[in-house]
C-alpha cells in the first residue's frame, strides 16, 4: 500500500477517535446532569400573620334562622348566638360592674317588651329642670323639692330574672369592659335583630366571674336595706334643714322688721283731767309712737 494512503488513513482514524472521545465526554456530562436531583421550587416564606380583632361590635350570619340559645361570657363581655349547634352571630355586651354584678347561671327569656323603661334607675332633676343626679336610683336617692325623676330607657328588653335583669339596648362605652347596673347591654344597631329572632323560653347561659343567682339575690336584699336606711337619713336631714330655714326666715309677732300688720299698735294715753285721746284726736297733739331703742356699738 502506498505510504500516502497509509498516512491518510491514520489521520482519519485519529480524528474519528478524537470526535468519539468528545462525544462520549459530552454524553457522560449530560447523563450526570440528568442524574442530579433538583429540589422543587418552594414559595418564599411569609411573615407571621397576627390575628386581627374583629371590626365592629357584632357579626350576624343567621338570616332566616331563629336563635335557639345564647351563651354570654362576662369575662370576655361577649354573647354568642346559636341555632342548634351552629353559631349564627356574636356581639359585644356590657354587663354589670363589680359593685352591681350580673348573676351567672342558667336562665331563659321570661318576656319581651319593646319599649320598656326602668323603674329604678334614671336621672334626677330639680324644680327648675336642672340635672342634679345622672345616676339616680329610686329607693336610694332623694330628689330636691319640686324635682322629678326621668327613668332610663330599656328598649328591646328581654327579661331573664324576676327582679329585673335582662338584655336590652344600652351604651357600650368600652367594648370588653363591664359598664351596667346588672343588665346585659346590647349594641343599638343589633339589639333589634336579637329581639326579632329570639322567643320567650329561649335558654340563656351566663358564665364568668360573678355571683350565682342565689348569692346575687342575697346581696341585692342587703343593698336594698342599706339603700332604704340611706334614704331615710337623707329625708331626716332634709326635714331638719327645712325647719331651720323656716325658723330663720320667720319673724316673731311684734318684730318691727315684720310686715305692718304684725306690729304692736300704739297705746292711747289718757290726758290728765280729761278723756282718753287717740293719736289722731283733734283735742290735742298726737301721741308719738315709741319704738324700741336702737343699741349703739362699742
Amino acid at each position: 500500500m502506498p505510504r500516502l494512503d497509509i498516512h491518510w488513513r491514520r489521520m482519519t482514524l485519529s480524528r474519528l477517535l478524537k470526535h468519539t472521545a468528545k462525544g462520549s465526554l459530552l454524553s457522560a456530562t449530560l447523563w450526570l446532569a440528568s442524574c442530579k436531583t433538583t429540589p422543587p421550587l418552594l414559595p418564599p416564606p411569609q411573615a407571621h400573620q397576627v390575628a386581627k380583632k374583629p371590626a365592629g361590635l357584632f357579626e350576624w350570619h343567621g338570616e332566616g334562622k331563629s336563635i335557639t340559645s345564647v351563651k354570654i361570657n362576662v369575662d370576655e363581655q361577649k354573647a354568642r348566638l346559636y341555632n342548634g349547634d351552629e353559631e349564627i352571630g356574636w356581639t359585644y355586651v356590657a354587663s354589670g360592674i363589680p359593685s352591681f354584678p350580673t348573676p351567672t347561671g342558667q336562665f331563659k327569656v321570661l318576656e319581651k317588651i319593646t319599649d320598656k323603661v326602668s323603674n329604678l334607675y334614671g336621672k334626677g332633676y330639680d324644680a327648675e329642670g336642672k340635672l342634679v343626679n345622672s345616676d339616680f336610683k329610686q329607693g336610694r336617692d332623694l330628689l330636691p323639692p319640686g324635682g322629678h325623676f326621668e327613668p332610663a330607657k330599656m328598649t328591646y328588653f328581654m327579661r331573664l330574672t324576676g327582679d329585673g335583669v335582662g338584655m336590652h339596648i344600652g351604651v357600650i362605652p368600652r367594648p370588653g369592659r363591664r359598664a351596667s347596673h346588672g343588665c346585659i347591654r346590647l349594641p343599638s344597631k343589633f339589639a333589634g335583630t336579637i329581639f326579632k329572632n329570639i322567643s320567650v323560653g329561649t335558654p340563656v347561659t351566663i358564665t364568668g366571674s360573678g355571683p350565682d343567682y342565689a348569692t346575687y339575690i342575697k346581696q341585692s336584699t342587703e343593698k336594698a336595706a342599706a339603700n332604704a336606711a340611706k334614704l331615710a337619713e337623707a329625708k331626716r336631714k332634709a326635714a331638719e334643714a327645712a325647719i331651720a330655714t323656716a325658723e330663720a326666715t320667720t319673724l316673731a309677732p311684734g318684730d318691727p322688721n315684720g310686715p305692718e300688720g304684725t306690729r304692736t299698735p300704739a297705746i292711747s294715753v289718757p290726758a290728765i283731767g280729761g278723756p282718753a285721746l287717740s293719736p289722731t284726736s283733734a283735742a290735742g297733739p298726737a301721741l308719738e309712737e315709741v319704738n324700741p331703742a336702737i343699741p349703739t356699738g362699742n
